[in-house]
């Protein structure tokens, strides 16, 4: 193949004409000049190298099947980043085969001194490559195709596929486990923290997540499969590649056989949950049904500022803060970083500068004229800040 040296000399010429002189009679110099150049750019995608063992350029379709060059032998040569590229398949076995590249800043083909690197996978079956770098990005006419076919997106595909299956033959239901018993001293031991630490934060978050206008239906459960993938290891990529089916049907297999325990202790610690769940449903005096009213009302509101007035001591104060402040949950007071310099000092003046407010304070959150939360018994009300 050999380049089409007089076209390519001419463009060079006018290019410098234009550039030497800014103008061409009787044309629109800058719009020829911009499509020259245009043109001397992509000059690659016309010729790529006079090597004459060199394929023609492989055709990709928008899958990333590059048929023109896996039906023929040779290297293939394409430009990237101001390299000149050799790529070349070795094969791996009579399903696979191997891409390793080849590049070069000067000149074209292969260099008996350079190495190759790993660049993909070519799987006979498909025609498609997996596991492809970036190296080999330009050869594909959907570029987003080989990030969806890179080991890592895989993973996350049999992640995805494995828990939903998992899932599916569980049904949300502990009768379609084989044990009834935790055995595992592990097992017990993790049940035993999550019930001291966790379950009572995990009820406190699916309460304020909870729909505020709907009325409290209580702790609505779901099973969740917890696998992750191993690593890809040389044989279980290529197994997976060649059959995904069959590769997460193994893996929904042996999950199910060997995590039973874990798939029970999943159903014990939502149990925990759901009744500490239950507790706060049963306890009106607990501070978090405040900071709930308090996070409907003003994510309502598109207000971004608003006028906090807090009863706390006995004493009566207003102030401007960030609304951001009470649309998530305080845990158990609300930050004094956020109200307005001049409120601030005032605020530490009378209540001191390492005090804070907490839900049970506020009487008031105003915005534009309108009260957004009102609360007048606050300040004087009996609630279970122990339940903060």
């Amino acid at each position: 193949m050999t380049y089409k040296q007089p076209l390519y000399d001419e463009l060079c010429r006018v290019l410098t004409d234009y550039e030497d002189n800014n103008s061409l009679n009787g044309v629109k110099a800058g719009d020829l000049y911009n499509m020259l150049v245009k043109i001397q750019n992509q000059w690659e995608n016309v010729v790529i190298s006079n090597e004459e063992d060199f394929v023609p350029r492989p055709k990709a379709n928008p899958h990333g099947i590059l048929t023109d060059w896996f039906s023929g032998t040779g290297p293939y040569a394409y430009e990237a980043n101001g390299y000149h590229n050799a790529l070349i398949r070795v094969r791996k076995n009579a399903d696979f085969d191997y891409l390793y590249v080849q590049r070069q800043y000067q000149g074209t083909g292969i260099k008996r001194k350079d190495g190759f690197d790993y660049a993909g996978i070519y799987c006979k079956q498909d025609g498609l490559i997996y596991d492809g770098l970036h190296s080999i990005e330009k050869l594909f006419d959907d570029t987003d195709f080989r990030t969806a076919h890179s080991a890592n997106a895989l993973c996350k595909r049999l992640e995805t596929s494995v828990r939903s299956s998992v899932e599916s033959a569980i049904g949300n239901d502990r009768n379609n486990l084989r044990i009834t018993e935790i055995s595992s001293e592990k097992v017990l031991k993790e049940l035993e923290y999550f019930q001291e630490y966790t379950a009572g934060s995990q009820a406190r978050a699916a309460y304020l997540s909870s729909d505020y206008t709907a009325g409290d239906i209580g702790f609505d459960f779901m099973f969740r499969c917890d696998y992750s993938p191993e690593q890809w290891t040389e044989d279980s990529l290529l197994a997976y590649i060649l059959d995904p089916g069959g590769y997460v049907h193994a893996e929904v297999k042996k999950y199910i056989d060997n995590e039973q325990e874990s798939m029970l202790s999943e159903f014990l610690m939502n149990d925990m949950v759901a009744a500490a769940y239950q507790v706060i449903i049963d306890n009106p005096s607990n501070p978090v049904h405040l900071v709930k009213r308090i996070m409907y009302a003003v994510s309502a509101s598109s207000a971004k500022t608003v006028k906090v007035t807090i009863r706390k001591d006995g004493v009566e104060f207003t102030f401007k803060t960030e609304a951001s402040e009470f649309r998530s949950d305080c845990t158990s007071y609300y930050s004094t970083w956020n109200i307005a310099a001049a409120d601030r000092r005032e605020f530490e003046r009378l209540f001191g500068r390492s005090s804070n407010y907490r839900p049970e304070d506020i009487l008031r959150i105003e915005y534009a004229r309108s009260v957004l939360y009102g609360n007048e018994a606050a300040g004087s009300q009996e609630l279970d800040v122990s339940e903060m």
